[in-house]
C-alpha cells in the first residue's frame, strides 16, 4: 500500500493557465515523452494537439472522435478512429495516425459501421477494436524496435483489454472468450491501462472509478471521473468528487492506490479539475478546469 498521508502537493490552483487552446481540453491526453497533449472539444468532435514547448494548437480532425484515441510509446504519434456517415447514409469508422512533427494524417484502416474504442495494449504494442465483424488488431512497429519474446508470450498467456461505450471487455483465447467487467452499469465514460498492460482503470458514465488486475473482479476506487496511471509506481490520478449526499458537487484532483487509499491533492472552490495526466516524470500534474480552454501545471512532490 502506499504512504499517501506522506505525500506532500500544492493544494491550491495555478491562476494563470500554462496554454490556452482554442476549445474546451476535453479527454486530454499528454504524449509518453511529455511533448504533446491531444484533446478534443465539449461535444465530443474534433481532435486537436498542442506543442507543450511553442504552445502551438494544430487541428487534426473534425470529424466524431470521442475518446477514441491514444499517443504510441514513441511520443509523436496519434493514433485515433473517426466516425462519420457514408455516401450511402452508412456509418463507417476509419483508423488514422497523425505525425505531431510532420503535421500529417494517414489513414490506417477502414470498418463499416460504428466500433467501441481504440484499445492499446503496451506489452505488445497491438491496438483492438470491437467490430460488429468481431475484434480487429493490428499491431504497431516501428523502425528501431526490439520487442522481447515475454512481451508477446504475456498478452497470449494473461488475455487483453477491449474498451467498448458499455463497459470495458476482458478478452481470452485468442477472442473466443470475452467477458463484460462489472461496474455500475452506466456505460463508460473513459479508461487507462497500466504501463506494464496488467491493470486497467476505468471511469463510468454514472462518476465511479474501478480498478481490475489482469481481468480480475474490479474494485471500487472512489467517485470520480478521468482517471490516469503514473508513469512507473501503482498511482491512480484522477478528477476526485467531492459528494453531498449522493450528488458530486465539485471535482478536485485526488490520487489513490491499488487498496483504495486515497487523498485529494488540490482544494478549490467554484471549479472543476478534470482530465488530470503525470508529466512523464511523475513530479508534475498537467489538468484543465471544466468548460474552459485553459492547461494547469501542478507541482506534484512526493518525499
Amino acid at each position: 500500500m502506499l504512504r499517501l498521508l506522506a505525500i506532500a502537493a500544492m493544494l491550491k490552483t495555478l491562476t494563470t493557465p500554462y496554454v490556452r487552446a482554442n476549445d474546451p481540453l476535453d479527454h486530454l491526453r499528454l504524449d509518453p515523452k511529455g511533448r504533446f497533449g491531444a484533446f478534443i472539444d465539449g461535444k465530443g468532435l474534433g481532435l486537436s494537439v498542442v506543442d507543450l514547448r511553442s504552445k502551438a494548437v494544430s487541428k487534426v480532425s473534425n470529424a466524431q472522435v470521442g475518446g477514441s484515441f491514444f499517443w504510441a510509446p514513441d511520443g509523436f504519434r496519434l493514433f485515433y478512429r473517426e466516425l462519420a456517415v457514408s455516401k450511402d447514409g452508412k456509418p463507417v469508422s476509419t483508423v488514422k495516425a497523425y505525425d505531431a512533427y510532420l503535421s500529417r494524417s494517414v489513414k490506417i484502416d477502414e470498418v463499416p459501421g460504428s466500433t467501441g474504442y481504440l484499445t492499446f495494449d503496451p506489452r505488445d504494442l497491438r491496438m483492438q477494436l470491437m467490430t460488429a465483424q468481431g475484434i480487429r488488431t493490428k499491431r504497431i512497429y516501428f523502425p528501431d524496435e526490439r520487442l522481447a519474446r515475454w512481451q508477446v508470450a504475456q498478452r497470449n498467456e494473461s488475455g487483453k483489454w477491449l474498451a467498448t461505450q458499455k463497459g470495458l471487455l476482458w478478452v481470452t483465447q485468442g477472442g473466443y472468450a470475452i467477458r463484460k467487467l462489472d461496474d455500475d452499469g452506466t456505460g463508460l465514460e473513459s479508461f487507462d491501462i497500466s504501463p506494464d498492460g496488467n491493470t486497467a482503470a476505468w471511469a463510468t458514465n454514472g462518476g465511479q472509478i474501478f480498478v481490475s488486475k489482469k481481468g480480475k473482479k474490479p474494485s471500487f476506487i472512489g467517485f470520480g471521473r478521468d482517471p490516469r496511471w503514473h508513469p512507473t509506481k501503482p498511482r491512480l490520478l484522477f478528477a476526485g468528487a467531492r459528494m453531498v449526499g449522493n450528488r458530486a458537487a465539485s471535482y478536485d484532483l485526488k490520487i489513490a492506490d491499488l487498496d483504495g487509499a486515497a487523498r485529494f491533492l488540490t482544494s478549490t472552490q467554484y471549479s472543476d479539475e478534470r482530465w488530470p495526466q503525470w508529466h512523464p516524470d511523475g513530479n508534475q500534474i498537467l489538468y484543465t478546469i471544466d468548460k474552459t480552454t485553459d492547461l494547469f501545471v501542478l507541482d506534484f512532490h512526493p518525499e
